[in-house]
């Protein structure tokens, strides 16, 4: 009986050994696969790991020569890393988290070339929907057409002339009932009534100025109650004058408002209304909604359905360009350290970083990274961050970054339906700073690009050609990306110096198109709002009211000298 227990144990043992070497075996395999497809769906393109070494006492992992498939550019890998070595703590892992105390990430570099392609058939440049840009094409209207134009617009004249009469009649009605012989003219009456017949009896009496001296004080805190009433009128006569005057003068430019934005809406103008967020923001949209998806998926119920979650819309008055929608999964990791190296052939970057990981709020320690670039003839990067959860509805987050002297080479600038507009060299000059808390978003970045030398597509003519050349003779070409709203609101607004050259290119053109249909259209609108004249008689009416609060107020002035 003995000997059948040693046996048994001896076998549970030997089985359990069995499963050890299994899984030793099999989990680096487990581990490289599991980053593979976790991170190709995550950017949208193949993440490739060479192999992974783990360690068991103490429980360490290596992973060796991992690489991130540029989604734009499939045979380029958008970052190579030769080796990510950490330590894990082991009675973390029965809690269901991974506590790193130090990890090192060894050999970064960019832009490394691969040796197959790895696109994926449902990557992330099938997700981001950019909208095909329309090209400037000059408008040609017969004179029915804008009438129709004209006639299927929302126009803001119409607007501003009803806000205008429901603001006279709002007045009318408040004034008629604040000076009526009910109210201000039948106690000024009262007084005037009440002032004449103390008066008669002291002027037939000097004696009644005693009898009367109880209604003489009642007499004057009257006249002091009627004054302060007057007072406030007139402070509220004043503001409605105002507001009158401003929605007057708002319904007088109410045509040329809307002649402006019928030119607009054809493509005429100025010509380069919305230029830089029409075509260059849908190249910097995707970057700033992944990083607000990326906080306010922390910030958010980490329970939140797919269905609910947020899609991150780019629009301007033009329309929608960019739908965006990302799924972000933060697993229960906490990186206390992380040191970052890496070098080629023209670059070589340190960097160091702290209490990443975990939701924020549970650390109680602000996370850090700092990262710094050296490249050659004083090219040089960095990036600091600093993000503070007090709790999970309290957050700051600091971002600071710099580019000086960067040379660049084959980076796209724009996309367009000829093609795609790429810089093929100059420097990159970069600053961004931002504060972002959960309700409410500063973020500015500025990108300066010194000697530029663009590549357009081949079949570009017209002013097309002339813009393509006139970006290629400036020293300097400037980028404003402004940040403001919230989180799940982003405003964006996209400014350049492209604006300028782009209004050279095509300024002739516009104002020749414009000048054909300006008086057409002007003609249209007059026609729809109707005859705007009466206008003029507006504030004469109002100012009857005006004369009245005077006259009163005149009145009980010289009843209080009198007395």
């Amino acid at each position: 009986m003995k000997l059948i227990r040693t046996w048994g144990i001896a076998t549970f043992f030997i089985l359990m050994l069995l499963i050890l070497a299994g899984w030793y075996l099999l989990a680096p395999s487990i581990v490289a696969s599991s980053i593979e497809s976790v991170g190709s769906e995550a950017v949208g393109a193949k993440v490739d790991v060479d192999s992974v070494d783990l360690g068991l006492f103490p429980l360490s992992v290596s992973i060796n020569r991992l690489q991130i498939t540029d989604p734009d550019q499939p045979m380029t890998n958008l970052i190579e890393l030769k080796q990510i070595k950490f330590g894990l703590d082991s009675a973390a892992l029965l809690w269901k988290k991974l506590l790193i105390e130090e990890l090192i990430v060894e050999g970064v570099q960019m832009a490394t070339q691969r040796s197959s392609s790895g696109k994926l058939e449902n990557g992330r440049v099938s997700e981001q929907l950019v909208s095909n840009i329309t090209d400037v094409e000059m408008p040609d209207l017969t004179e029915d057409d804008i009438n129709q134009l004209v006639h299927n617009a929302d126009l803001i004249t119409l607007k501003r002339l009803e806000d205008l009469n429901q603001s006279q009649k709002k007045m009318k009605d408040y004034w008629s009932k604040a000076l009526s012989k009910e109210n201000l003219e039948k106690n000024i009456a009262a007084i005037k009534v009440e002032f004449d017949r103390l008066s008669k009896r002291l002027k037939s009496n000097k004696m009644n100025l005693l009898t009367d001296r109880k209604d003489w004080k009642k007499l004057n805190k009257s006249i002091k109650k009627e004054r302060k009433n007057i007072a406030d009128l007139k402070s509220q006569y004043k503001k409605d004058k105002v507001l009158l005057n401003k929605q007057i003068a708002g319904v007088k430019n109410g045509p040329k408002d809307d002649k402006d934005a019928i030119m607009v809406k054809m493509g005429l103008g100025n010509g380069v209304a919305g230029l830089s967020d029409t075509f260059l923001g849908p190249e910097f949209t995707p970057w700033i909604g992944k990083l607000m998806a990326v906080i306010d998926g922390i910030a958010g119920d980490e329970n939140t359905s797919e269905a609910n979650q947020d899609i991150f819309v780019y629009t301007t008055s033009q329309g929608t360009k960019v739908e965006f929608k990302d799924h972000q999964i933060f697993p229960d990791v906490l990186i206390r350290k992380i040191i970052i190296s890496g070098k080629d052939a023209n670059w070589e970057l340190d960097g160091n970083g702290s209490n990443l990981g975990y939701f924020p709020w549970l650390i109680e320690k602000p996370a850090n990274l700092n990262i710094q670039v050296l490249g050659d003839s004083n090219a040089q990067a960095s990036l600091f961050a600093q993000s503070d959860w007090k709790n999970r509805n309290e957050m700051s987050t600091k971002l600071n970054s710099k580019i000086q002297d960067w040379p660049i080479k084959q980076v796209q600038l724009m996309q367009t339906s000829q093609g795609a507009w790429l810089i093929n060299s100059g420097k990159l000059n970069a600053s961004m700073q931002a504060d972002l808390t959960l309700d409410k978003i500063s973020l500015k970045l500025s990108l300066q690009l010194i000697n530029p030398n663009i590549k357009t597509p081949d079949n570009l003519t017209g002013w097309q050609k002339s813009l393509t050349s006139a970006l290629n003779q400036q020293q300097q070409l400037s980028i404003d990306v402004n940040v403001s709203g919230t989180l799940r609101n982003p405003n964006i607004k996209v400014s350049s110096s492209v604006e300028k050259l782009f209004a050279s290119a095509i300024g002739d053109i516009v104002k020749d198109q414009a000048k054909k249909y300006s008086g057409k259209i002007t003609t249209a609108i007059s026609d729809k709002v109707g005859d705007l004249s009466a206008l003029d008689g507006i504030m004469e009416n109002f100012d009857q009211w005006g004369d009245q609060l005077k006259g009163n107020d005149d009145l009980l002035t010289k009843i209080k000298a009198g007395i």
